[in-house]
């Protein structure tokens, strides 16, 4: 069953969101890499949501336990596209997005016409979950 977080568009938001989504790894036993990463990739896509939006409306963070990955959505009111940019070693920072594209085993955008989008991440998390959600 999908388990949601409703936060301020405030940059503390971000370690809220970072912890939650650990505690929801350690429940569903993903094991510590698989949960980093998606303590990583959540930070990663609620940072833009906050940052590099201007949201200023609470921001929805929603997990998903599937069979053998979790899905992260985070919604915003803000239209602004995530952006994927090229590496480069002369730019501090706006590395987020190539971050989740490099990590996450698939990932998009659901766009709300005048509400705003979900930027969504899947993250394979293997067969421990499998076990824990059908009790195998």
């Amino acid at each position: 069953m999908p388990e949601r977080l409703l936060l301020p568009a405030d940059p503390s938001s971000i370690a809220r969101a970072r912890h939650w989504v650990a505690a929801l790894g350690r429940r569903a036993h993903v094991g510590p890499s698989a949960e980093h990463t998606l303590e990583l990739l959540t930070s990663e896509v609620l940072t833009n949501a906050i940052v590099h939006t201007g949201a200023s409306a609470p921001i929805s963070v929603r997990a998903d336990l599937r069979q053998d990955a979790v899905r992260v959505e985070v919604t915003d009111t803000d239209t602004t596209m995530p952006v994927v940019r090229p590496a480069s070693a002369t730019r501090a920072g706006g590395n987020g997005m190539r971050i989740v594209e490099m990590l996450a085993s698939t990932w998009g955008v659901d766009v709300h016409p005048g509400a705003g989008k979900t930027v969504w991440f899947e993250a394979r998390v293997g067969a421990t979950l499998r076990t824990a959600l059908l009790g195998a």
